[in-house]
Formats: C-alpha cells, structure tokens, sequence
C-alpha cells in the first residue's frame, strides 16, 4: 500500500498554477520548482495578464470579436462582461 504524503502548501511560492496538491498545472512535471520557475506568475499577475488580454480582445471591431468567440469562446464573450473574473 502506497503512502500518499500531502504537501505543505504554504512552503510553495504564491503562484497561480499550483494546483491543491501541489503539483504545477502549466508544466508536465510532478511538483512545484518553486522560485526558480520564470514562468511564475502571482494571482494578481494572472488576475491583470487576463484582464489586459480582455481589453485587448474589446478593442477589436466587432466581426474580429465575433470570429474570436466563435472560435474559441463557443460563441462566448467573455471580454464583455461587467465582471469578467
């Protein structure tokens, strides 16, 4: 029988692709590189990297919006929303 130790999560950096367990959702590795990672990004960062990207996406002419949220949104805009996140 295995024994599955859980991680101490305060140990890990303040980084938005760690997942519960510990492990890093954005590289197929089984855990955390903490600091060294340069891909590391804080809530906060994720947070400004979407809304920057969603006021980008907005500026956009309307056939442009459209064509983007067809093809990746189902059809979706979420650029448009009041509260995006």
């Amino acid at each position: 029988m295995a024994i599955y130790k859980v991680p101490d999560l305060s140990k890990l950096p303040d980084c938005s692709a760690v997942s519960k367990s510990g492990n890093c959702t954005r590289l197929t590795v089984y855990k955390c590189f903490g600091q060294k990672y340069s891909f590391k990004r804080t809530h906060k960062e994720e947070f400004n990297s979407i809304q920057c990207a969603y006021q980008r996406l907005a500026s956009l002419n309307s056939s442009v919006q459209n064509y983007i949220a067809t093809k990746y949104y189902g059809g979706y805009m979420p650029w448009n929303e009041e509260c995006n996140i």
